[in-house]
């Protein structure tokens, strides 16, 4: 081989080996951070227990009126998509490597409370006055300090009457469900208790009366009357009047074998809008 010919293929063995190195290097700037991303995510991931009734995150649900709107109808995506939120500390964008290395189990425990929350809610609970004439208002008073019974925690939303006149709103049914409870409570008052099929629990307190014939075991649909605001409770049965009218209500679900409230502000919200 001549002197041209060996230069010419040295030169060209220098050009392919920088660029080997140059492959080299762009393969080792993308997989040690992927690398990186695997093992820490997978560390992360391995941490995270399923949810449990003690998870305080979970239950203030502070998830926006605004994006239940926009996620409606709900489905299994959205309910995943959330769960994997939750578990990476609320996070809008959650890296693909906890995704796939997350526990089944845990991810599914997730996915189940966030189902029995939103699953089956269609209708807010005290339906709008057709006159116009009065209307109701409330705030985020979920764990707010009680004392009455004792030292406790709100567990649910007052909904304030403007007329503060005892049974002239209806309270209704959020979902489609079974009377599981109805009847006399010194906290409560006249109280009714909603089972939907998800298993969602939706508390109605301080009513002024139920709607006649109700029972426990009867079937309701989403919208159906239940009973009336009013101000019940707070004394033996029949007591009235100790407060303004005004409807609480509350949302449980079992977590763990413990039925826990969950705060319903931003889901009056969503079924108000």
């Amino acid at each position: 081989m001549g002197n041209k010919a060996k230069k010419r293929n040295k030169g060209i063995f220098r050009r392919n080996n920088g660029v080997f190195r140059w492959i080299l290097l762009m393969l080792l700037c993308i997989s040690v951070p992927l690398e990186t991303g695997w093992i820490l995510n997978g560390a992360k991931a391995a941490k995270i227990p399923a949810l449990s009734a003690e998870s305080e995150e979970f239950r203030c649900f502070d998830i926006k009126a605004e994006e239940l709107a926009q996620k409606a109808p709900f489905r299994d995506t959205y309910f995943r998509e959330l769960a994997f939120r939750s578990m990476y500390g609320q996070a809008k964008r959650v890296p693909f490597f906890f995704r796939w290395q997350a526990e089944d189990e845990v991810v599914n425990s997730y996915l189940d409370a966030y189902g029995a929350v939103l699953r089956d809610i269609s209708c807010f609970p005290v339906a709008l006055d057709g006159s116009g004439e009065a209307g109701f208002s409330y705030e985020n008073s979920w764990g707010n300090a009680r004392s009455y019974g004792g030292d406790r925690r709100h567990e649910g939303v007052d909904i304030m009457t403007s007329n503060n006149v005892p049974g002239y709103f209806p309270a209704v049914s959020i979902c489609d469900g079974v009377v599981e409870k109805i009847g006399w409570l010194e906290l409560g008052g006249y109280r009714i208790g909603i089972r939907s099929e998800h298993g969602l629990y939706a508390y109605y307190a301080h009513l002024d009366s139920y709607r006649q014939g109700l029972a426990s075991g009867d079937k309701v649909k989403a919208g159906e009357t239940l009973g009336y605001v009013g101000n019940s409770g707070y004394g033996k049965e029949g007591t009235k009047g100790k407060f303004d009218v005004h409807l609480h209500f509350g949302m449980y679900i079992d977590i763990q074998g413990q039925e826990v409230s969950i705060n319903p502000y931003e889901i009056l919200r969503y079924l108000e809008a």
